[in-house]
């Protein structure tokens, strides 16, 4: 038969809370890494976090958007070769966080990168410019002589299109849909010397004033971005670097004086950050290098957008050895590939990311359909190829960002603040214990201790939610932490008080206790109701850091219901029935017991009396 309203049976309530922890710390240490700690936020172990808006000319950006965005910044991000690193959408925000001291490449990962294809109009190595190298390059036609080996001159001008190397990586028809014969002959080689009869140069680079200034304000360390940024694009993509036509429709070639100083200024390599990137004309060509900092190129505008990529897929090269690169595009990228292919057989195509040249594969055939990007001699390695067909499928943001917000944190702040934050915790717990002692005695007790069982399921919780969802405490999570300290003790000071409402009316300890909790349970829920109500749209509705205030308090919302109710309830139950603990002295409700038993004492005294 089932207890009366309000009775229960404490010792299994509380073995059921027993066996609540039980399980979460059993989740704590053996899963995961197994150490019981909470992930941090930036503002108390340091680091440094970046909020991108998302910046659009009509309406707010699509849903897919914003998470291909998330998905292409989180592969740079983990491209820097930090650890703990997280993006995570938030609104039509991205938040980057870094913890530790690696942080600071993270303020440029929000730039909005472009993927384009351009034609290679002349390659060469990377390192110091050889004047060897004076013979203009044509514009962009295919030689017509016969490839030769990569350590004789030629006697013929070198290739605009021509790789520098006859491991340069080949663009080629996919099987399926290929429209030439794959096997192509080699593609010529061009040479660092000159031809034969050509007069050396004197030994002083030519150079411009534009690039002479650009070279000067690069070796500035307080020179203006902006200043940089329009010097860089009047050196590096002064139209001269390329062949054009001239006002009665002629040929203007390029001028190999005004090419050989925007090479000049390149310095390649990893490391160095080209202020090009995310500010470069695509209706101009451009001077700059490869990913790798191996080769400089001048590259003509841009003929088609990454955009018109439908698809690119690392796979196992069947007709060669290695790895190859399949593309496919979409209708308009398709019709544009096409056609480009067709007029520039036997030259070079660079696919441009941020400036970058990611890679630039001589054009083996003409292509109607999906392209094979190989890796010349050996082809790609596995690695190299997925590389490849991650930055060609995901390289290019669909979407414009201002970083809105830029915070980096010292490690030594954030553990000052974390020092803080819990002092500041310590200070208003001991003021709730001491006013509980006070003012409740042995019921103020069993506040105390359903508030560090109440601690015990938190830290559990927020253990396991960093290890599951990334959850990180920061300043702003423990601040709902203190807050729900308040919240907690409020459901037991309801209790307490309806427990001597009851009291007053006459009824003892052991008997007041069902009543008073049928009576205050319905204004706890009630109460945490609205609370986790208001947190719930404070979450929803903030941005940043207040989000983590406001999940704090509605997660210790719920978990005081757990406490009160598995907690609280059946050690106050346990307590009425205890001899002991009953007694007025030590539950604390003598104050309100006394009164009760002067008013019954003359009514009891009448009764006898007229019983004689």
């Amino acid at each position: 038969m089932a207890p009366p309203a309000g009775q229960i049976r404490p010792g299994r309530y509380l073995a059921f809370f027993v066996a609540i922890v039980a399980v979460l710390y059993a989740l704590v240490f053996f899963t995961g890494d197994g150490k019981a700690k909470p992930k941090l936020g930036i503002d108390l172990q340091g680091g440094t976090r970046v909020a991108l808006t998302a910046r659009t000319t009509s309406g707010d950006p699509s849903k897919e958007s914003l998470n291909l965005a998330r998905e292409i910044i989180e592969t740079r991000v983990n491209g820097t070769g930090v650890s703990g690193a997280e993006v995570v959408l938030d609104g039509n925000n991205i938040v980057i966080t870094v913890p530790g001291e690696n942080g600071e490449r993270a303020k440029d990962l929000g730039q909005t990168a472009q993927l384009r294809f351009r034609p290679v109009l002349q390659a060469i190595p990377a390192g110091p410019l050889q004047q060897e190298q004076t013979t203009p390059p044509t514009s962009g036609a295919p030689t017509s002589g016969a490839p030769t080996s990569g350590a004789a001159p030629t006697s013929a001008p070198p290739s605009a299109g021509a790789p520098t190397s006859s491991a340069a990586p080949q663009g080629r028809p996919a099987p399926a849909k290929a429209a030439q014969p794959t096997s192509q002959p080699p593609a010529p080689t061009t040479s660092a010397a000159p031809p034969s009869g050509t007069e050396q140069p004197p030994a002083q680079l030519p150079t411009t004033e534009a690039c002479t200034n650009y070279s000067k304000l690069l070796a500035d360390p307080k020179a203006e971005k902006g200043a940089v940024i329009t010097a860089a694009k009047t050196c590096r993509q002064d139209p001269k670097i390329a062949p054009s036509k001239g006002a009665d429709g002629a040929e203007v070639p390029a001028d190999q004086s005004v090419q050989l100083a925007a090479l000049s200024t390149l310095s390649c390599g990893p490391g160095n950050k080209d202020p090009l990137v995310g500010n470069d004309d695509p209706t101009q060509p451009v001077a700059t290098c490869d990913q790798d900092g191996n080769e400089k190129f001048i590259l003509g505008p841009s003929f088609l957008e990454g955009k018109e990529i439908s698809n690119a897929t690392a796979q196992v090269d069947q007709g060669g050895v290695g790895y190859v690169v399949s593309l496919s595009f979409t209708g308009t990228g398709a019709d544009i590939w096409s056609k480009y292919t067709a007029a520039h057989v036997k030259e070079r195509a660079a696919f441009v990311l941020d400036t970058a040249v990611v890679s630039a594969p001589t054009i083996q055939g003409v292509i109607n359909g999906d392209t094979q990007i190989t890796g010349g001699e050996g082809g790609f390695k596995s690695s190299e190829a997925n590389k490849l067909a991650s930055v060609l499928k995901f390289g290019s943001l669909p979407l414009s960002f201002d970083a809105s917000e830029a915070e980096t944190v010292s490690p030594t702040l954030g553990l000052s603040s974390m020092k803080a934050g819990l002092l500041a915790g310590g200070i208003g717990l001991l003021l709730v214990f001491v006013y509980s002692l006070f003012y409740y005695r042995l019921l103020g007790v069993l506040m105390i201790l359903s508030l560090a069982l109440s601690g015990l399921i938190v830290f559990a919780v927020l253990v396991l939610l960093g290890r599951w969802v990334g959850f990180t405490l920061d300043l702003a999570g423990i601040a709902g932490f203190i807050v729900a300290i308040g919240i907690t003790a409020d459901s037991f000071v309801i209790f307490f008080e309806r427990l001597k409402d009851e009291i007053r009316e006459g009824r003892s300890f052991r008997s007041a206790v069902p009543k008073a909790w049928v009576r205050a349970r319905r204004t706890i829920l009630s109460a945490d109701a609205v609370q986790f109500l208001a947190a719930a749209v404070l979450y929803v509705l903030a941005v940043g850091q207040v989000k983590g205030f406001a999940f704090t308090l509605g997660m210790s919302t719920v978990l005081d219901l757990v406490v009160v109710f598995l907690v609280t309830h059946p050690l106050v139950a346990m307590a009425s029935k205890s001899k002991l603990l009953s007694n007025s002295k030590l539950s604390g409700l003598g104050a309100v017991q006394r009164p009760v038993a002067r008013k019954a004492a003359p009514v009891a005294g009448a009764a006898a009396a007229k019983e004689v």
